[in-house]
């Protein structure tokens, strides 16, 4: 009994990678002509039957090849996945793309922009603020007679830059008072609590001092937003892949990226310890996402914040899986020096 599973692992194992390799149905002859399995081609389409009618393989029409299912790939995920070692040049990629001591915007973003580029999937970034950040420093340059530039440092070192337009000179008075606003409204507070004291500040003056206060308040409120959303890269790689304008089911996908709230929810919710995730399919509870992937760890405990993969079921695992940890360790270590 026990020769029997350990043999319909490895012909399972052999079906898997396979068809991860290449996307076409496995055949029994194509098993039976590997090297090490030492059985019969009878034996081997027997062990085919018993993995199909445990749900692992299935056909997918009348050929005599098997692909896995979701199940299949599932079990092989969990038990035969051999991990390969990262290629040195990845690995440096890494290294220089994510250096220390890069604010968390920028290292976010370097991140996301990096996966796509290397695995050709959508590479997924949590949002790359927590609510509670700092204000740390609030400043107003004048550009030019008819524009100043406003710039904000959070705790974290990301620094904010902003032209805002006026239809008429802000003279110098106006600056200098306006700028004392924002810093006692903001400086060392919550950005949501230094906007709300910056409203309230606003409402007490008139003319060109209150239109200035508004325009910067419009303009963090608008970032603010901004910084809250997940960073998406790659969807133009969804779109040109063959799979795309094969499978309509993509399409929807891609929608779905569009307004991504519930799939980061969902990743959030997945990426609860530091161990490496994956999500086949309908698995994500998402009937969009059936006929995709998703790889997805946890970088950082608190604020809570996640990097994912997103890409066909044909991923290779093996090498992608010790891609997103080198990107999750090199992430960690500048954000927890």
């Amino acid at each position: 009994m026990n020769a029997r599973l350990a043999r319909a692992d490895v012909i399972l194992k052999m079906i898997v990678e396979q068809y991860l390799a290449d996307g076409q149905p496995v055949s029994s002859k194509f098993i039976a002509a590997q090297e090490g399995l030492d059985v019969s081609p009878a034996t081997v389409r027997n062990t085919m039957v018993q993995l199909e009618q445990s749900g692992l393989i299935r056909s997918p029409h009348t050929s005599a090849g098997r692909i896995p299912t979701t199940q299949g790939i599932r079990e092989f995920f969990n038990r035969m996945l051999q991990l390969q070692p990262l290629p040195m040049r990845w690995l440096q990629q890494v290294q220089k793309q994510l250096p220390l001591e890069l604010p968390v915007s920028l290292l976010c973003q370097r991140a996301g922009q990096l996966l796509t580029n290397l695995t050709g999937c959508v590479a997924i970034i949590s949002p790359p603020k927590a609510g509670e950040r700092i204000i740390r420093q609030v400043d107003l340059v004048r550009l030019a007679a008819d524009s100043l530039l406003l710039v904000v440092i959070d705790e974290d070192g990301d620094i904010l830059h902003r032209v805002l337009h006026h239809k008429s000179q802000v003279d110098n008075a106006t600056l200098s008072q306006g700028l004392c606003l924002l810093n006692a409204a903001l400086s060392g507070v919550q950005w949501q609590e230094g906007m709300s004291r910056l409203e309230i500040m606003a409402q007490r003056e008139q003319g060109a001092l209150q239109q200035l206060v508004s325009r910067v308040l419009g303009q963090l409120g608008l970032d603010e937003m901004q910084q809250h959303q997940p960073l998406i890269y790659g969807q133009h790689q969804l779109l040109l892949s063959p799979e795309y304008q094969r499978n309509p089911a993509l399409q929807q996908v891609f929608s779905m990226l569009e307004n991504p709230a519930g799939l980061v929810r969902f990743l959030q919710t997945l990426s609860c310890d530091d161990h490496v995730k994956l999500v086949l399919g309908k698995e994500t509870g998402f009937a969009e996402l059936a006929s995709v992937s998703l790889i997805v760890q946890r970088y950082q405990q608190s604020p809570h914040r996640f990097i994912a993969l997103l890409g066909p079921r044909r991923m290779p695992y093996g090498q992608f899986v010790p891609l997103i940890e080198a990107c999750s360790r090199q992430l960690n270590l500048n954000l927890n020096p």
